[in-house]
Parts: C-alpha cells; sequence; structure tokens
C-alpha cells in the first residue's frame, strides 16, 4: 500500500520553522522551503496545497520519491515508519485530516556535537561555528500560539532537539499540549535523547499521567567510538543514565536506541550491538538508518577501495552478529548505499581532513579511533 497516513493524522514540526508530512520525508528542505510554515498556523498547514497535493498523489498510486527510506525498508523486508503508521491510523485515510501524532522539538539546546548533526539542530555546533555571537536556541516550533489545532485525539509525541531534558520550558510544554488530549493517559510521548541528561523531577512524576514514555537513546558507537562520534559525550555517562531511567518507578519506561550508520561506525557494529542487547535485552528496539548526510560521511560516496574493505567487513559481520533477522534489510540497504555511483567520493584520510574542525575543538584525534589506509 503506497499511502501513508501520516497524511491524515501526523505531522513533523521542522526546526526550520516549516510543517512536514514526517520527519523522512524527502521533499525541499531549508529556508527555501514551499512547506507551509510554522508561523501560519499548523491547522492551516495540514489543509495547506501543499499537503493536499501530497494526498493526492499518495491515492492515485504514485510511489514517491520523497518517501524513499520507507519504500527501501518495504523492499528488504523491514517494517517501514509508513507501515507502522498505517497500523494505527489506516481507518482515517482519506478523511478529514486531524493530528493524532506531532513531532516537534523544543529548541536547538544541545550540549553535544554530532559529526553527522550541524547547527540547524544543536546549539553547541552553532557556538562552534560562530564562537564571538550569542546562540540563540530557540525556534519557531517552540511557540504554542502557532499550535491553533484540534489535538483532541492526541495519542502520541515525538521530541526531538537539541537535546529535550536540557529544554527549561519542557515542562509547560508538556502540560499545553497534552492537556488538550481528551484522554492524557492514552498519550505516548517518545524522546530522542543523547543518553548525557537526566530529566528533573516535575518531567518524571509528569510522565505518570502518560500511558508509555519511550526513550531512544541515539548511539552511534560502543565506548570511546560513540564519544568521538558525538562529540561532547560522555560513555559512562549515557550508561549511568540508562540505568536510572530503568529504575523510574510508577511509569511505563520503553527503552530503545537509534543508530546513524556512517562510514565511520559501519565496520565496528558487532561491538554495539552486543552491547545493545546486554543492555536492553534484545534488539528489538534497536533501530539502524543508513545516513545519507553529510555527504562525505554516507557510505554512497565512499571511494571505491574504502567500498571494498566494507563489503569485506559486512560479510565477516554476517558471522559475527547472532540477530541477522533484525540486521539483514539493514545489510541489505548498506549494499545498494555500495553499489551508487554518485559524483563525488572520499577515501578515510578525505573524511578524516573534513572532521579537523572538530578535531582541533575537542582535542580529539580522527586517527585515534578510525584506520586511515591513505589512497596511492
Amino acid at each position: 500500500m503506497k499511502v501513508c497516513s501520516a497524511l491524515w493524522s501526523h505531522a513533523r514540526m521542522s526546526v526550520e520553522g516549516t510543517v512536514l508530512p514526517c520527519c523522512r520525508w524527502e521533499g525541499d528542505h531549508g529556508v527555501n522551503s514551499k512547506a507551509p510554515k510554522i508561523q501560519d498556523g499548523i491547522q492551516s498547514a495540514i489543509d495547506s496545497d501543499y499537503f493536499n497535493s501530497i494526498r493526492e498523489r499518495m491515492l492515485a498510486g504514485e510511489e514517491l520519491t520523497e518517501c524513499r527510506q520507507c519504500i527501501d525498508e518495504e523492499k528488504h523486508g523491514t517494517t517501514s515508519m509508513r507501515e507502522q503508521l498505517n497500523g494505527k491510523y489506516s481507518q482515517y485515510i482519506g478523511k478529514k485530516p486531524k493530528l493524532r501524532y506531532i513531532e516537534l522539538a523544543f529548541s536547538t539546546h544541545c550540549n553535544l556535537a554530532c559529526r553527522m548533526c550541524d547547527e540547524s539542530f544543536s546549539s553547541k555546533w552553532k557556538l562552534i561555528n560562530n564562537p564571538t555571537l550569542p546562540v540563540d536556541t530557540s525556534i519557531a516550533a517552540f511557540d504554542l500560539e502557532n499550535y491553533d489545532v484540534d489535538l483532541s485525539e492526541l495519542d502520541m509525541i515525538k521530541v526531538v532537539g537539541g537535546e529535550p531534558f536540557l529544554s527549561k520550558n519542557h515542562y509547560d510544554y508538556l502540560d499545553k499540549l497534552i492537556n488538550q488530549s481528551t484522554n492524557p493517559g492514552n498519550v505516548t510521548i517518545i524522546y530522542s535523547t543523547n543518553g548525557t541528561i537526566f530529566p528533573n523531577k516535575n518531567i518524571i512524576d509528569y510522565w505518570k499521567k502518560l500511558k508509555t514514555v519511550y526513550i531512544e537513546v541515539s548511539v552511534d558507537g560502543y565506548g570511546a567510538l560513540n564519544d568521538y562520534l558525538r562529540t561532547g559525550s560522555s560513555w559512562k555517562t549515557i550508561n549511568e543514565t540508562i540505568e536510572k531511567f530503568k529504575n523510574i518507578k510508577d511509569v511505563n519506561i520503553v527503552m530503545g536506541t537509534n543508530t546513524a550508520i556512517t562510514s565511520l561506525n559501519v565496520l565496528q557494529l558487532p561491538k554495539l550491538i552486543e552491547w545493545i542487547i546486554e543492555t536492553f535485552d534484545s534488539l528489538d528496539n534497536g533501530f539502524f538508518d543508513v545516513t545519507r548526510f553529510p555527504e562525505h560521511l554516507a557510505i554512497a560516496h565512499l571511494a571505491d577501495e574504502e567500498k571494498v574493505k566494507i563489503r569485506t567487513g559486512i560479510d565477516r559481520m554476517k558471522n559475527e552478529i547472532t540477530d541477522m533477522k533484525q540486521m539483514k534489510s539493514v545489510f541489505d540497504i548498506l549494499e545498494e548505499a555500495l553499489n551508487e555511483k554518485p559524483d563525488n567520493n572520499y577515501t578515510l584520510e578525505d573524511i578524516s581532513n573534513k572532521e579537523q574542525k572538530l578535531d582541533k575543538y575537542f582535542k580529539q584525534d580522527f586517527s585515534d579511533y578510525i584506520e586511515i589506509t591513505p589512497s596511492r
């Protein structure tokens, strides 16, 4: 089924100030995006010609290139976000759109400068890029006046960042949104967190009113590798924070992980997967995205000699990783990325040169974490 119920029940409030169908939408982004603007109101956005056009294309049976990530996952047998949403909201397809699931960020305030991120999402990145200027972490999506939309059937909220647990307005924001739901006890909230910050007691007490709190910890490597890729992070702190979440009482906490697979961590996945299984008892809630941005970290953009190493490594990993049912589709998508022939290609030495800015800022050395074989 090519139709996605997101267009009738979900919207993403982007940090760029636009309203998008979902977090995976590969349509136009940035300041020149044609997507509706948050400041014009969210109800206006979901009723806009922009959203209606997407609905019409879907209902006509078009396979949208903007939905490539879900299409790829479905092709390889992975349950895509589209299929997950259809399992929950398909009965609303074709009816009057009404928000039941929203994704947003409280601010761009973040204590990390992850190597696959940028200043659009991280105040730390903005500080690094603009050391003499004050950093504004506010975003249009935080202005609650923009939420001029019926949220009486709201049952799911996803909070991204920045780092959600750094927001000073966290409690007020939850209270304002969730109290619009007819049944707050039916609301699930999902947090995408870097795992270095634990929420305060007021937030935890509020969670007791909700159906489920899902904590998705972003980890891209085991131990020191994660601290390098997610610069400013502390592996020790992440593990301590996870234990604190596990010990919260009277809240239905569900935990999982999300990993951005890049050219820098792909060959070290087995150790990370072993840690995920050990920490969370299974890989069921371990999710892996093969990143396409920034270009120099995307596996598709590796030089041919580097791709040979990745293919050899994948063959080895297939024998090392026990939960291949969960990972098979990931390796299939990796193989497709390796088969791409883009114009711009990078050796690990090229990537190392591009990572010098963060290396100098955090006093790290690429070669301490990633083995470089110079091209000849």
